[in-house]
């Protein structure tokens, strides 16, 4: 299933084609493509319903009611708190560090509460916000700020997009940079909590107190969350009881929440720790030192999972000839080794030499010895107690798959690889997916791949960036590892702990002077990034299309189909799509106030913007995201209005403003029960936003241009309710 978008045709209207013209006009690129639904965590690649996308999408912007209530809920105070609230209270800022799952997130909301009050509004920064950017921000007063996972500028390391684990630097300058920040709080009386897990290098600044952030006592926030549900006394000992040492606060109040709704505390906990982490470790601590062949098993199931048997073993296959010159030595080909190379001898199957062809240690030709001894894969995973197999249905059929005995064992086994195994064992495996990517693999592996990465991340992100992502985003596997690179941040997105890494990194993408990686970043930007930060999102695509303008042709429509796609993507995921609009609307104002007569090049790039925006439609049902909108956000008609009207009455893109709208109209019968009304109230606004003028000229070419292009929808005439509403407002104005 693909669910990308018409963003657009492949010439932009600079070249002289008709963005407005109706899908079946022109040639369409696919932009984002998901195929199927794909699950991770608590979001969906794919096509989804309302009902199916559980939770906050958005990472950035006002808190609501609902979720200040789920952070807080049974909230317990740790012994750090008082100090933290006395801090916020007399300066108006403080910063929280520590580790995740310490309760920070929570912690800096209830840190508000109690300084800002419960009735007080409370609105997340993004997290890649820089210290000059703070102190320069317009704050309102009474309203509570939160930047959580602060990674700041100097998060950032190189100029290829690699992002470092670096700190703000203690110093003069840093003292003077949150000591800038925190008298504008002071001016402006607004109060603010920063998180991060990094600490300050040197000498912590004086002027903003920070904080280590310790978590509360996990037994208190259990009692807690069982008393208040009223859960039996012998319940809530047994669930204290049965707390697994070292579980992050998060975990706990997870298993809490479950065992309110009435979950088993013993089923709750395993649940949550389980046996995972101890299974990986029996497996690779056993007496007898794993194979080559069982370590290439594990690594190929952690990234592809889910495939059947011969794919499986293909990619097996593949791993081994490449591991071979990790585990195979000089002593295991002459019989006296006792080590993985020697058991993978003894197994059937001969290491690879140095180009990772197999050698027979008896002197035999490679093929001689396969066929006299095949090697039994299936087998030897029937024996790997990590291992197993499951069937999925496809439709009218079932088919095998490859999966771990425990979904949770996949992390693990990651975990334990990275911490047990050499860099040459890390190497081939680069070489290893290098391979697969370049071999063009389906979109289920992408996905499989791009999620083995993101689980890879969380231990040893440094790894993946420099190993992966900057050369994928580069283009060195082409447009698949482009693709799979901007897979892992969106992965990512999708984890509270990796959200901000994510954006920091995309960031650096989008300020390198390399074309593919600025390519890379408006992908990343225009899909689920641009969902958890679409204030980042608007602010990183303006600048990668701004120097792009400047650059090939083809580079300026990315970023133009980048705009469109980020909008098609907000509409569909229900999400502030008027962020988008309201970014156009506000430098299209400012052009406006500015501008002598002509519009300047910052100008006609925003009306273009603008127009690509209007004509991007959804790829499988071509029905303009615009229209969507403005059948699901009736307030925002005036803003919809404003921007149609400014590139209407720009006349070399006019002929394309009126096609565009000519679709929207139609299409509103599509997307709501009440099109009739819809088209009203576009009517209405449009008439409101053009000059007079305007009104007569629009109504006879809009009017002709539905003539010559006839549709068979039936339904009622949005074109000619709009037009009505227009003509309505017109015999009503004084002449």
């Amino acid at each position: 299933m693909n669910s990308g978008a018409n963003s657009g045709p492949s010439s932009g209207p600079s070249s002289g084609a008709d963005p407005g013209a109706d899908p079946s006009d022109g040639d369409y690129r696919v932009y984002n493509n998901f195929y199927g639904p794909q699950y991770h965590g608590r979001a969906h690649f794919g096509i989804a319903t309302a009902a199916e996308r559980p939770g906050r999408a958005r990472a950035t912007g006002l808190l609501d009611g609902d979720e200040i209530d789920a952070l807080l809920r049974s909230y317990i105070r740790p012994d750090c708190f008082d100090e933290a609230a006395r801090e916020l209270s007399r300066t108006g800022i403080v910063v929280l560090t520590g580790p995740q799952g310490t309760g920070k997130r929570s912690g800096a909301v209830a840190l508000l509460r109690e300084t800002v009050g419960p009735s007080a509004d409370y609105v997340v920064l993004s997290p890649d916000i820089g210290l000059d950017q703070l102190a320069e921000r317009t704050f309102d007063a009474g309203v509570g700020y939160v930047v959580l996972d602060r990674t700041g500028a100097a998060a950032a390391a190189g100029a290829t997009g690699s992002a470092g684990t670096g700190a703000d630097t203690a110093g003069p300058s840093s003292d003077f940079d949150w000591r800038r920040v925190r008298d504008q709080l002071r001016r402006q009386r607004a109060h603010l909590v920063i998180t991060t897990v990094h600490g300050v290098a040197g000498r912590s600044p004086k002027a903003v107190r920070h904080l280590p952030w310790r978590p509360p006592v996990l037994d208190k926030v259990v009692r807690a969350r069982l008393v208040q549900a009223r859960i039996p006394q012998e319940t809530v000992d047994r669930a204290v009881a049965g707390i697994p040492p070292r579980c992050p606060i998060a975990v706990v109040a997870d298993a809490a929440q479950r065992i309110a709704a009435g979950a088993d505390p013993d089923q709750a906990w395993k649940e949550h720790s389980g046996s995972a982490p101890q299974a990986v470790q029996e497996w690779f601590d056993a007496e007898e030192e794993r194979s080559l062949r069982e370590i290439a098993e594990v690594t190929t199931l952690a990234f592809a999972p889910g495939i059947g048997r011969r794919a499986f073993e293909s990619l097996q296959d593949l791993l081994e000839r490449l591991l071979g010159p990790v585990y195979f030595t000089p002593q295991d080909a002459s019989g006296s080794g006792t080590g993985a190379g020697a058991r993978t001898a003894a197994d059937g199957a001969a290491a690879p030499d140095a180009t990772g062809q197999a050698a027979a240690p008896d002197g035999q030709d490679p093929q001689q010895r396969r066929r006299a001894r095949p090697v039994d894969r299936r087998r030897s995973l029937s024996r790997n107690a990590l291992i197993t197999t499951e069937m999925q249905i496809y439709g009218a059929t079932t088919r095998e798959v490859m999966v771990f005995a425990d979904s949770e064992l996949r992390r693990w086994v990651l975990q334990a690889l990275w911490r047990d195994h050499p860099t040459e064992y890390w190497d081939a495996v680069r070489h290893w997916l290098d391979a697969l990517v370049d071999a063009d693999p389906d979109p289920a592996l992408q996905l499989s791949i791009a999620s083995g990465l993101t689980l890879l991340g969380h231990i040893a992100f440094d790894e993946v960036v420099q190993s992966y992502l900057d050369p994928w985003a580069r283009g060195e596997s082409g447009e698949i590892g482009q693709t799979l690179a901007v897979y892992v941040l969106w992965y990512m997105c999708l984890e509270e702990t990796q959200a901000a890494a994510a954006l920091t990194l995309a960031r650096t993408w989008a300020q390198s002077l390399h074309p593919a990686l600025r390519g890379a970043a408006l992908i990343a930007f225009s899909g689920q990034l641009g969902v958890t930060f679409p204030t980042d999102a608007v602010k990183w695509l303006w600048a990668v299309l701004r120097t792009s303008a400047l650059e090939k042709r083809e580079e300026r429509e990315h970023g133009l189909r980048a705009w469109a796609q980020l909008f098609l993507t907000l509409v569909d995921c229900q999400e502030d799509a008027g962020i988008v609009l309201d970014a156009l609307a506000h430098r299209i104002r400012k052009e406006q106030r500015t501008r002598s007569a002509a519009y300047s090049a910052t100008g006609l790039l925003v009306l273009e913007t603008t127009l690509w925006v209007f004509t991007t439609t959804e790829r499988l049902s071509g029905r303009p995201a615009v229209a969507r909108y403005v059948a699901d956000r009736p307030e925002e008609a005036d803003l919809v209005a404003e921007l149609w009207a400014a590139v209407l009455c720009y006349r070399p893109l006019r002929r394309s403003a009126l096609s565009a709208l000519l679709v929207a109209a139609r299409g509103l019968p599509a997307v709501t029960s009440d099109p009739t009304a819809a088209a009203a109230r576009l009517g209405h606004a449009l008439a409101a936003a053009l000059p007079q003028v305007e009104h007569p000229l629009l109504t006879s070419e809009l009017g002709r241009l539905a003539v010559s292009r006839p549709t068979r929808a039936t339904g009622p005439d949005c074109v000619e309710t709009l037009l009505g509403a227009l003509n309505r407002v017109k015999d009503t104005e004084p002449r």
